[in-house]
């Protein structure tokens, strides 16, 4: 059996669309593809979509790739993957929906049942007009005769003590 370098096979992968050219190549690349996933750690549901992106980008490699720049295509599907992985976790999402309504009860329920009692009266006005009532903090302000800022303060005690 004849062993063909990189420059070899992706020849006959652009000229003559050679399929196990190409397996050959998939073959030799397919771990570069898992340690650069895993070296950005991504979570175990979008594992897959990075394998697909990798694979995808290797013939997108494949058939771009152009020797008389000076690059090995090792370097120069390393650097391209690289890039892609980065591309991919900046654009999944920060925050997940779940269909799970029971997770989020009403705010309504959750607020009768939350004990204010150790709050100062302050905090009780504030917690009242913020959370029952929804009312705008620069409102609720200019209402109580405190700056915005004195509110927002009493918003985060609440939240810590809550």
């Amino acid at each position: 059996m004849h062993l063909y370098n990189d420059y070899e096979l992706i020849y006959l992968v652009q000229n003559e669309n050679c399929e196990e050219a190409f397996k050959k190549l998939l073959g030799k690349y397919k771990l570069m593809i898992y340690k650069n996933i895993y070296q950005y750690n991504p979570d175990k549901f979008y594992f897959d979509d990075y394998l697909q992106e990798g694979l995808m980008l290797m013939n997108k490699a494949i058939n771009i790739f152009e020797e008389r720049r000076g690059k090995t295509f090792t370097r120069f599907f390393e650097l391209i993957l690289k890039r892609k992985i980065f591309e991919l976790n900046r654009k999944k999402p920060l925050y997940e929906i779940y269909d799970d309504f029971e997770m989020f009860p009403d705010k309504e329920q959750s607020i009768e049942e939350i004990d204010t009692e150790h709050l100062t009266k302050f905090e009780n006005i504030v917690f009242n007009k913020y959370f029952v009532e929804n009312q705008n903090i620069s409102y609720i302000a200019e209402v109580e005769n405190k700056s915005v800022k004195q509110i927002y303060n009493a918003i985060y005690r609440i939240k810590n003590k809550i």
